[in-house]
């Protein structure tokens, strides 16, 4: 089989049903952003993996189990995303994902002002899957308005927005670990 059909050279995709789309149909944009992220969170993984100031048992242990089990998730959201009658539902990964903020987020001092996304190179890549993360949510809330489907059908945009917190509190973390203080604006 060939990498390449030629068939969406005249700017239509399909999708997992069979229908033939534009590709910038908001569904297309929603899971495209989808897998932009997951891409931006693979090479987080690979920074933190590589962050010279992370403590490295605290790289191992940590950091790459949960970027790969975000990653993983991601997939699924896309998936959920590009069939919206699925019926994944999310509890279980958005119960983990709430379940890590907090363990996170208690080991930080608390906010008190807003912050500037700067630091150790992993913590402000983390802070740019945060904003691409809330991009995703937009772009799934427009697909879903657009196609008078139901915002917590499947889960998918409570997914998202738990991620982007998380992905807040651990750029936090990240800082942290590497003994960088917030930027208070």
């Amino acid at each position: 089989m060939s990498l390449y059909t030629r068939k969406g050279d005249s700017g239509n995709t399909s999708l997992p049903d069979g229908k033939r789309v534009s590709k910038d149909d908001a569904r297309v944009e929603a899971y495209g952003d989808v897998d932009e992220l997951t891409s931006q969170i693979s090479f987080l993984n690979a920074l933190c993996s590589a962050e010279d100031s992370i403590p490295v048992g605290r790289r191992v242990s940590y950091y790459k189990p949960l970027l790969d089990r975000i990653v993983r998730e991601l997939f699924m959201v896309g998936g959920a995303i590009a069939c919206p009658g699925s019926v994944a539902m999310f509890s279980e990964e958005i119960k983990a994902l709430e379940s890590e903020i907090d363990s996170i987020d208690h080991s930080l001092p608390p906010l008190k002002s807003f912050i500037l996304p700067t630091g150790s190179r992993a913590s402000c890549q983390c802070q740019v899957c945060r904003t691409v993360c809330r991009r995703v949510e937009r772009r799934v809330v427009t697909f879903l308005s657009e196609n008078q489907l139901d915002p917590d059908g499947n889960g998918a945009l409570r997914y998202l927005n738990r991620l982007s917190d998380l992905l807040f509190v651990l750029s936090r973390r990240l800082n942290a670990d590497s003994l960088i203080a917030d930027t208070i604006l």
